[in-house]
């Protein structure tokens, strides 16, 4: 009689930790995808990481990575909006944001777009994807979507690595409200 109830218990199990890690990466989901909801905010940092190699005792010390502007591209290349920095900022106190505007103070859709950073070692890209959450069916941040997911085709570069540092374009999250305390689900409370 208990080996009876043995395997429906291993599978509940199961069931609610893939759910408890699913919550939880949902929290952060934007940082390893480059999924935003329409009208978030797109929070992003460059990073500089020394990296030894033997190369590096015979060289003076990297000098910190300085950023120049961004822009933001449509997936066909055309530039959406563009900010140019009047002069170079260490990247140490930088932080970009980007509240889904045109360069003309409009909205944009949903859809595909490339992010640009211009800084002192080369330009560093990510694709990021901005989509509607109410628009007919979608499983939460890290799942599926009615509204449509493919493959970024834009080529991004994140990382510029030298002899001595590697420089990255990260994403940076707030914790967004959940549903559920448990299960960590992204809300659709706003939706029509």
């Amino acid at each position: 009689m208990k080996k009876r109830f043995v395997w429906p218990g291993v599978v509940l199990v199961g069931l609610l930790l893939i759910a408890a890690v699913m919550g939880a990466a949902s929290t952060s989901s934007s940082v390893w995808s480059g999924r935003y909801r329409v009208g978030e905010t797109v929070l992003f940092k460059v990073e500089d990481q020394k990296v030894f190699c033997w190369c590096c005792c015979c060289q003076p010390a990297c000098p910190e990575t300085q950023v120049l502007g961004w822009h933001i591209a449509d997936s066909s290349g055309g530039i959406v909006y563009s900010v140019v920095n009047d002069a170079p900022v260490p990247a140490s106190i930088w932080q970009g944001s980007w509240s889904q505007i045109n360069s003309l103070g409009a909205s944009v859709a949903a859809g595909y777009y490339i992010l640009c950073v211009d800084t002192s070692v080369g330009t560093l890209s990510r694709c990021l994807y901005l989509y509607d959450p109410c628009c007919g069916c979608c499983w939460g941040c890290c799942g599926w979507s009615c509204c449509g997911w493919s493959r970024c085709g834009c080529g991004p570069q994140s990382t510029i690595t030298s002899c001595c540092s590697r420089t990255s374009l990260v994403w940076i999250v707030e914790e967004a409200p959940c549903c559920h305390l448990f299960f960590r689900w992204p809300c659709c409370s706003s939706c029509p």
